[in-house]
């Protein structure tokens, strides 16, 4: 039987011109090739959606945005059972996208590196590296090149500084976008009404005394950071943490990513950050200059 099915496909491969149809594989008594072929043609017909993966990925982007979480958490935010939580963080353990350590589960790093495999992301790097090693030589603090996904700010790229003393942990790529400069400057680039739109269904936890939670001062703080051409964070993201961004144009003149200085409270102070303004600036432009001249970002 296995013989006939095999010379039955490779006779079908060598005459492309034949009914797929009249070609069947006796698998739990179905006609496969058949049925491919009959749901593959259809355009009146869509894939039923994998439940699973969506869940999965709900999970992941969970995760993300209220890393470290325990499974309790999961379950009663995303409505998912416990068996399939438990069993999706065994998965996601075992293909090392997610660790367990004592304040909970967190995403790895492993997942930043798929995410900075997309090539928008890649181009934009290779664009902003020489420049962002040469604003971290003026600044001597962490900087780091970002882009907002939903309504969180992710930094797809950075450049540490020297100092011994650095608060930014290696593992944290991801800001609400209300907590943070970058967030600021790339929600200045919306307009109005995409902007109202947005702020309107954001979530404003507190992560500190400093941090946004008001919706009508986060709209002038935006549109405040649109005039100047950067934004500060003082306080807001971390007790300890001060930051200023500036937005990266394509060449449409639209706002697609932003450049930020982060660093210590105690050493970036509003005194350091006034001078460090006009670097951080024509550091942006830089970018935005070889983005227009060399890629269609």
């Amino acid at each position: 039987m296995r013989s006939r099915c095999r010379k039955s496909i490779l006779r079908h491969e060598r005459n492309p011109q034949k009914d797929i149809d009249k070609i069947t594989i006796p698998i739990h008594n179905m006609y496969v090739f058949h049925d491919i072929n009959i749901r593959s043609n259809s355009e009146k017909k869509s894939y039923v959606l994998a439940t699973t993966v969506m869940k999965a990925f709900h999970m992941l982007e969970y995760i993300g945005n209220n890393q470290p979480v325990y499974p309790a958490d999961i379950v009663k935010d995303l409505g998912f059972s416990r068996a399939n939580v438990h069993r999706l963080l065994a998965t996601f353990m075992e293909i090392g996208y997610v660790e367990k350590k004592e304040s909970g589960y967190g995403l790895t790093l492993k997942l930043f590196k798929l995410g900075s495999s997309v090539p928008l992301s890649r181009d934009l790097r290779e664009v902003a590296k020489p420049v962002m090693i040469e604003l971290m030589k003026t600044a001597e603090e962490n900087i780091y090149l970002n882009v907002l996904v939903e309504n969180m700010v992710i930094a797809i790229d950075e450049v540490k500084s020297s100092h011994h003393l650095v608060l930014n942990p290696d593992i944290t790529y991801s800001y609400p976008v209300h907590s943070c400069a970058s967030g600021k400057v790339l929600l200045s680039g919306m307009n109005p009404e995409q902007r109202n739109d947005f702020i309107g269904t954001l979530p404003m936890n507190m992560r500190t005394p400093s941090t946004i939670t008001d919706r009508g001062r986060l709209m002038e703080t935006v549109e405040e950071a649109g005039r100047k051409g950067y934004a500060l964070e003082i306080r807001e993201w971390s007790d300890d943490l001060n930051a200023m961004a500036a937005g990266i144009y394509d060449y449409r003149q639209q706002i697609v990513a932003t450049i930020s200085i982060s660093g210590p409270a105690i050493r970036l102070t509003d005194e350091r950050l006034s001078s460090l303004q006009t670097p951080l600036i024509e550091a942006a432009a830089r970018i935005s200059d070889r983005l227009g001249k060399s890629s269609n970002l």
